[in-house]
């Protein structure tokens, strides 16, 4: 549902006389966006390579477009209110989905797919209103039972999304995987979902966070190390029909895009899956909600940009910040 171009600008540069070796970098379209990875302390291009390796792994796993994916078969299958098997993956991110979407009471839903599935974003095309309001029926989290790593439907219409929250998973399995490599400073960046591993070199990652209202410049830096900052925007991917703009964080109960006057979240976690749903679900909320949500749990941060430019912090956002 978001994400399929880069929500954050990134400005880090090397420092001269250091010891270590030089940056190893390289950048694919993969998960329907541009994903960059970049190895700081290592010059592997192999290691390098099966990072590109996983994100086409997963992508055959959580796509809800192509045909072949895990998640398109489950999806489109003629026994989904039988319980059906499971990869572990997926297993773990439907999961993680269900629990974000109870957390929000709804606002956001990961069986929004049939409402989405509507939405081209990449053609500029309106949905029929009467499609729309035919298939809110079928949006509803609740219609989900997963158990013993199955799972099974209440509604045969009903379509589970993960776009909001699989590239957070992904992001996390690739950080683990240079670890186990003994890669210690890396950038991980999956269009916009920006994961640091360790430092960079022996000093912090300058992530810019962006002006919702002019993308090719930042609002404001923060310094990160070993965290994850994720952005949902309304400035992503977006179409205007007669001065209307339509943006692709899609309101569970009505089917449109929301409109509550935010135009960016930002979310600094330790997981990025963590960051990635709930960059969505405290946009969906709101600000206020969201801003109360995200100072009731630990080890998370997050900014509210609103349609005016206004940037609201939650308690511990402000640490974060670049004041150089």
């Amino acid at each position: 549902m978001k994400k399929s171009i880069l929500s954050l600008l990134i400005f880090s540069f090397i420092l001269c006389g250091c010891k270590n070796t030089a940056p190893l970098s390289n950048k694919e379209f993969c998960l329907d966006t541009i994903i960059q990875i970049t190895l700081y302390d290592s010059s592997s291009k192999n290691i390098l390579n099966n990072c590109f390796d996983l994100c086409k792994k997963y992508e055959r796993i959580f796509s809800t477009n192509n045909k072949k994916s895990e998640l398109y078969k489950i999806n489109h299958s003629s026994n989904k209110l039988e319980a059906q098997e499971l990869s572990n993956d997926l297993y773990k991110v439907i999961k993680q989905g269900l629990y974000y979407s109870d957390l929000s009471k709804g606002s956001f839903d990961i069986t929004i797919g049939s409402i989405s599935s509507l939405w081209d974003f990449k053609k500029h095309t309106l949905p029929e209103d009467p499609l729309i309001q035919q298939h809110l029926h079928d949006v509803s989290y609740k219609n989900i039972i997963l158990e013993n790593h199955k799972i099974r439907f209440l509604n045969t219409e009903t379509m589970i999304d993960l776009g909001a929250i699989a590239k957070g998973y992904i992001a996390d399995q690739i950080k683990n995987y240079l670890l186990k490599e003994n890669v210690k400073s890396a950038l991980i960046n999956l269009g916009g979902n920006i994961l640091c591993v360790g430092k960079k070199q022996e000093n912090p990652f300058i992530i810019g966070v962006t002006n919702p209202q002019q993308t090719s410049d930042s609002l404001f830096s923060l310094k990160i190390n070993d965290l994850s900052v994720v952005t949902s925007g309304t400035y992503q991917r977006f179409f205007k029909i007669d001065s209307k703009r339509y943006h692709h964080i899609l309101n569970p109960k009505t089917g449109y895009s929301y409109e509550n006057g935010l135009s960016s979240v930002t979310i600094i976690s330790k997981k990025s899956i963590q960051g990635d749903a709930l960059s969505t679900v405290c946009f969906s909320l709101g600000k206020e909600k969201g801003l109360e949500l995200l100072n009731s749990l630990e080890d998370v941060s997050g900014c509210f940009i609103d349609e005016n430019n206004q940037v609201s912090y939650s308690k511990s956002f402000k640490h974060y910040l670049n004041k150089d």
